[in-house]
This record gives structure tokens, sequence and C-alpha cells, in this order.
């Protein structure tokens, strides 16, 4: 049984003898061009070059100025005071509420003190963050001292 397709995409049996057609021979104009693209390939080749020196002198200054290392600590720094802030908004939510809800069930004043200290674990969240964020980043180093150092 044979399969055959519509006209457009030919009607070529399994076992037939459907051979390719022979490639054409190249022209005179073919030299010409494989000479235009190694010439123009050379001079891609020479702009990579040049682009890779400046990209290691770039690399070297960076280096040499500390900025290579500085970059990724500060970044990882920064989640981790951002994560710390998180952590410390979510956490006074939950205490605010855990203590609301406790003591709903006690005194038996249902929804009422539940929101009362939820806003005020959502205010002390806030608080710390306000602190976090007022606290020095970094100690100042021994040459950073403001006024005349001793022995002047």
């Amino acid at each position: 049984m044979t399969r055959e397709f519509p006209a457009w995409r030919g009607t070529v049996q399994p076992g037939s003898d459907a051979t390719m057609p022979e490639p054409e021979p190249p022209t005179q104009n073919a030299g010409e061009a494989e000479a235009g693209r190694s010439g123009e390939e050379q001079r891609l080749r020479a702009r990579l070059e040049a682009l890779k020196a400046e990209l290691g002198d770039a690399k070297a200054r960076d280096e040499a100025e500390g900025r290579g290392k500085s970059s990724s600590g500060s970044d990882a720094s920064a989640l981790g005071a951002g994560m710390r802030a998180a952590s410390e908004l979510v956490a006074g939510i939950l205490v605010g509420t855990g203590f609301g809800f406790l003591l709903d069930r006690f005194f038996g004043t249902k929804p009422w003190l539940l929101i009362i200290f939820m806003m005020l674990g959502m205010a002390a969240g806030f608080r710390n963050i306000y602190r976090l964020g007022m606290r020095p980043t970094a100690p100042p180093a021994s040459n950073d001292r403001i006024g005349p150092t001793p022995g002047q």
C-alpha cells in the first residue's frame, strides 16, 4: 500500500529512483566573493581582538580599584538586610495577631482585640524596620577619624 501526497508535495514512492538535481558549477564571480568575504572576516577578527584587549584592560582596572570584589559582597549584604527587614515585619504582625487571638478567646471579645493587637504588631514591625534603617552599616575605619590626629 503506497501513500500519495498532494501534487504540491510531489509523489515520490518508496523505492523509486528519485534523485536530487546536480549542483550548479561555481561562477567566475565566486572567487571574488570569497576574497571579499575573507577580507571582511579579517576585519571582524581584528575588531574582535581589539575588543578582547579592551575588555581585559577594563577588568584589570576594576580589580585594581577593588570594584570586582565589593559589588558581590554589597549585593549579599543588601539582600541580607532586606530579608531581615521582611522577617521583622512579618514577626511583628504574627506576634500581635497571636496575642490578640488569645486575648479575644480569654475575654470573649471576638474580633476587637485581634484587630487592635494586629495593628500594634504592624506598628512594632515598622518600628523595627525603621531602627534597622537608622543603624550604621559599617564601623568607621581607623583612618576616618574626625579631627586632628595625635601629635599634630
